[in-house]
């Protein structure tokens, strides 16, 4: 039941309500007797009250409504001229209500008169239009559009030519909400000009263009006649030309088959004919081979014994020298056999002697028997370490082979080349290299003693190894990360979301704004986990990823080859960036298990290193371009499946500790968002202009050095680029809320007066 039904209860609440007003004015009154408008509207209010039936605005709850809206209203209704307000109202009861209560709509017309008269209402400034407001279907967008123009100095002498306009191009609009935003922009158009006319004329123009409707010349009329009569006659010459072809071509393809019969039965008589030549051409070449097959047969009759002699006199001797040579390679094996054991043996006493002797490493030993928390961690480690010590101890093995019996390759020109021997034992372990320099003039003591140089290249990270388990590997991170949080380091809420992924071997996908730490965040995993992380960029073609053959034939390789093959975080930033058939590319490597490879373009076949990782991150989630980022690409199903999406936005708590003891530009910053999140929300989409994490942390640049007031703060981070509409939805938005943020009240304040001087100037900056 509304409040303006007709009911019992609802009139005798009314005449409670009256009775109240009454009483009320009384004692208002009671000051000033003298007047006598006021003495009139106590006994206007008496006579309604006595005959309800006579009210001019109905019904009755409606009358007392706004009888109290105005005796209540000190803003624009004083003790002076509550009459004539309530002559106002009775004006502009038959213009909203034609139909009395009957009228659409009676209800939200209701709530919307009453209105009218509070506070700064369009009733009391006399800026109701009823044209205007009948163009309206849903009348409370008159009330939304009047509020954003009626505080204009402008106006009043304005309002007519608005209603001009609002009449004459709302045919063209099929719902309020676009035409109330075409006439709140016409509107702001013609009260900053003085040329209204011509800006009707133009603003009419432009809706009929958007609705198909164009001025036509009769002039071009009769031109684009004629140039159809044109046009008919040359297609009616086309189609002529086009028959002449359709018959030439029929002739030709008669010639062409009378000439291809022809050349079809000349072709059969060559084709007997030479038949004929090449049989009897067969039989003389038959008879010439068989005559000479039993010539040679005859030769090597005669010539047999004599070859099988040579030939084995010949084998006798070449089996002798190889006799030779091999007990010549086996004594000399033997001798370096020796001399490798006794060197060994007598490298393992010296390392033996050290561990034993030196008291370094003895106290060393002592420590780590009295500390059992370093045991506890030896164990986990245990695995990694009793691997690359036997890789170790390989290549030392490897070096002093290489030492005592290099291997000397001879290119073209004479020169020797050096001796490589490598050692890999699986990708758990370092890789030992060891590569010998061999001088050719070098006597054979002189190149056993040839300088060794060894490159070892690092195994998998512990936090990666799945002997470890995933528990105790978290643990130790968190902890570094507790003890970095003690010295002031600040961590993104979706820090251990996106590390417990990169450690499970999965591509983390972060989607999230410009400026809300991505980046950042990325080289924080690195630090914690003892790696490198290069940042590759967007993906535009395949050789982005793969590298490519120069000119010369050398391959110029890639930070993502480098990656792959040394074990490192490959950042793709901008993911949705990149062109999409590229990025498809990255499949091949995204899905590869620990033990995978990968052909290069320079014919290298790269083994996954096991501490390989691809982070990737973006403005969208990967479908495609939207409000804010036009120039994204839909990236393609397949790539995105093979990433965990995780949602990265705008940390409050990380711009907090930013920000630090600047808290009334924190509350201003979180209060500010808060508008823009609005603004989004009511418009379906992204708000431009949205305050980053980066931006925070410019401000307090600027705090901490002085280098900026607060008026050019807030000028430069917070006002410029966005348009007046939308500054304004932000002041009143966050005006109605700064209550909650006491802190921020003045820089609020300021804020609200420079947007409101941008106002004023008509948007003038």
């Amino acid at each position: 039941m509304g409040l303006f039904d007709f009911d019992t209860e609802a009139d005798k609440q009314a005449y409670q309500k009256l009775n109240k007003l009454i009483r009320d004015l009384n004692v208002s009154y009671a000051r000033d007797y003298s007047e006598t408008k006021n003495k009139r509207y106590i006994q206007y209010l008496e006579t309604i009250r006595k005959s309800p039936e006579s009210t001019p605005i109905k019904p009755f709850a409606l009358f007392v409504e706004v009888a109290y809206t105005i005796a209540t209203n000190r803003v624009d209704y004083h003790m002076m001229n509550h009459l004539d307000g309530m002559q106002k109202a009775e004006t502009l009861y038959p213009q909203l209500f034609p139909f009395a209560d009957k009228t659409p709509a009676f209800e939200d017309l209701c709530v919307i008169f009453v209105s009218f008269f509070q506070s700064n209402g369009l009733g009391s400034r006399g800026l109701f239009h009823p044209t205007l407001f009948s163009t309206f279907q849903h009348k409370v967008n008159y009330v939304d559009f009047m509020g954003t123009v009626m505080e204009h100095k402008n106006i009043s002498s304005c309002l007519e030519s608005i209603a001009e306009f609002g009449l004459s191009v709302r045919a063209f609009f099929t719902e309020d909400e676009s035409y109330t935003a075409n006439l709140k922009q016409v509107a702001n158009r013609l009260l900053n000009s003085a040329n209204r006319a011509q800006i009707l004329q133009e603003e009419q123009k432009k809706v009929e263009h958007m609705a198909g409707i164009y001025d036509i010349d009769e002039a071009d009329v009769a031109k684009t006649e004629q140039q159809l009569v044109k046009a008919n006659a040359i297609l009616n010459g086309t189609v002529g030309i086009l028959e002449e072809a359709d018959r030439k071509t029929s002739q030709l393809n008669r010639i062409m088959k009378d000439t291809t019969e022809s050349i079809q039965e000349l072709s059969k008589r060559e084709t007997a004919l030479i038949s004929s030549k090449a049989a009897s051409a067969k039989e003389d070449i038959t008879a010439a081979y068989n005559s000479f097959l039993e010539e040679q047969r005859q030769e090597i009759v005669l010539q047999k014994d004599i070859l099988v002699s040579q030939i084995y006199q010949e084998a006798e001797a070449k089996l002798g020298e190889l006799k030779a040579m091999a007990k010549a390679i086996t004594l000399s094996a033997n001798t370096d056999l020796q001399r490798i054991n006794k060197e060994t043996a007598v490298a393992m006493e010296k390392i033996q002697d050290l561990v034993t002797n030196d008291k370094e490493i003895q106290k060393i030993l002592d420590k780590a028997d009295a500390n059992q928390d370093i045991y506890e961690k030896i164990s986990k480690l245990e695995i990694l370490s009793n691997q690359n010590i036997e890789t170790l101890t390989k290549g030392f093995e490897a070096q002093l082979a290489a030492q005592s019996n290099p291997q000397v390759v001879v290119a073209q020109s004479g020169t020797p080349k050096a001796a490589t021997v490598v050692v890999q034992e699986g990708a758990a372990s370092p890789m030992v290299q060891a590569t010998t320099v061999v001088d050719p003039a070098a006597a054979p003591e002189v190149i056993a003693a040839t300088e060794v140089t060894t490159q070892v290249m690092t195994g998998v990270n512990m936090f990666f190894d799945n002997s470890i388990p995933f528990t105790e590997r978290y643990q130790l991170v968190m902890e570094e990360k507790q003890r970095r949080m003690k010295n002031g380091e600040h961590f993104h809420e979706k820090f251990d979301d996106v590390l417990t992924i990169l450690m499970e071997d999965a591509n983390p996908y972060m989607i999230g704004p410009s400026g809300c730490g991505k980046t950042y965040m990325v080289k924080q995993i690195a630090s914690l986990l003892g790696m490198d992380f290069t940042d590759i960029g967007y993906i535009n073609e395949e050789y982005d990823i793969l590298g490519f053959q120069t000119a010369t034939g050398a391959y110029s390789a890639t930070n993502f080859y480098r990656c792959y093959k040394y074990g490192k975080i490959a950042f793709c930033d901008e993911l949705d960036n990149g062109n999409s058939r590229a990025t498809v590319k990255l499949n091949s490597f995204l899905s590869n298990g620990k033990d995978a490879c990968y052909s290069f373009p320079n014919g290298e076949s790269v083994k996954r290193h096991s501490n390989f990782r691809i982070i990737a991150a973006g403005n969208t989630a990967g479908n495609g371009a939207d409000a804010n980022y036009n120039t994204r690409e839909k990236i393609e199903e397949s790539v995105q499946q093979r990433f965990t999406p995780i949602y990265v936005g705008y940390d409050n708590a990380v711009e907090e500790k930013i920000l630090g003891q600047y808290k009334n530009w924190y509350q201003f910053c979180v209060l500010f968002r808060i508008a823009t999140d609005a603004w989004g929300n009511l418009n379906d989409c992204s708000a431009p202009g949205i305050l980053t994490t980066r931006d925070t942390a410019r401000i307090r640049r600027y705090l901490d050095n002085r280098s900026l007031g607060m008026e050019k703060i807030l000028d430069y981070e917070f006002i410029q680029t966005k348009d007046m509409e939308y500054l304004a939805f932000l002041t009143k938005h966050m005006g109605e809320r700064i209550l909650s943020f006491p802190e921020a009240k003045n820089i609020y304040e300021c804020f609200k007066k420079k947007v409101e001087e941008l106002r004023k100037n008509g948007g003038a900056r």
